[in-house]
């Protein structure tokens, strides 16, 4: 009985932070690829609002702004490979380089990447404006908004397009 007792509440303990990470996970959650992002000079791949959780890969030189409004967050984002960073407020910082990786996960994040060969996936709810080169009808990058099919980045910014649907509907 006592053996009993000891794996049940191991077992619990384990299934503890599993039952809590599945509660943060809403039914209203949506999905952000974009794949090969190339965009002009000046001009981002990819501006992204998001309450969740976003990770991605930039081959070619690019700068990178993530600003993460969560107060106290304990897991704040990470850029590896930057050749450098500055701080460009209270709660934003700059990267730049070639070949580097970042994530953001568990809060609420504002990321520009601004360059080319832009690979990003994000899940959670939130909102994307998204740009292409506007002289290249193909191979300047595909995206997936919510799991539809992927599609060209389009040759002007987009409007914001929104990433899962809203808290209440």
């Amino acid at each position: 009985m006592r053996r009993y007792a000891l794996v049940s509440a191991a077992l619990l303990a384990l299934g503890a932070p599993a039952a809590a990470w599945a509660l943060t996970q809403g039914p209203n959650d949506g999905t952000l690829v974009v794949k090969d992002g190339t965009a002009p000079k000046g001009v981002p791949v990819v501006t992204l609002v998001i309450t969740g959780a976003a990770i991605g890969h930039i081959t070619n030189y690019a700068t990178i702004v993530i600003d993460d409004t969560t107060t106290n967050d304990p897991y704040g984002p990470e850029v590896t490979n930057s050749d450098w960073h500055k701080d460009v407020s209270d709660t934003a910082t700059k990267w730049g380089g070639t070949n580097m990786k970042f994530r953001a996960v568990g809060g609420t994040y504002k990321i520009t990447i601004y360059g080319s060969d832009v690979d990003l996936s994000a899940v959670g709810r939130g909102v994307v404006t998204l740009a292409g080169m506007p002289d290249t009808p193909s191979g300047d990058g595909t995206y997936s908004l919510n799991g539809d099919p992927a599609r060209s980045l389009p040759a002007t910014p987009t409007g914001k397009l929104t990433i899962g649907a809203p808290a209440n509907g």
